[in-house]
């Protein structure tokens, strides 16, 4: 279950790597429990943990994503 949580968590920001590169750009992003948010990508380590509890993921799955991305400015 876990594993599948992780898979879904990855899927559903595959291309926000891209797009965290321009500041200040937004996309719209669908959670694993259906909910859909506008996030504005700025880069920070913190936003990327907000947006992702905000989004439905569970904060240690929020924790680890945004730890393995090394270009977020803490």
């Amino acid at each position: 279950m876990k594993l599948n949580v992780v898979i879904a968590f990855a899927a559903t920001f595959l291309m926000v790597g891209i797009v965290e590169a321009q500041v200040g750009t937004t996309v719209t992003k669908t959670g694993p429990n259906g909910k859909t948010l506008t996030l504005k990508m700025d880069g920070k380590y913190s936003t990327c943990i907000r947006d992702s509890q905000r989004l439905g993921y569970s904060p240690e799955s929020a924790k680890r994503y945004c730890d393995a991305r090394p270009n977020l400015t803490r």
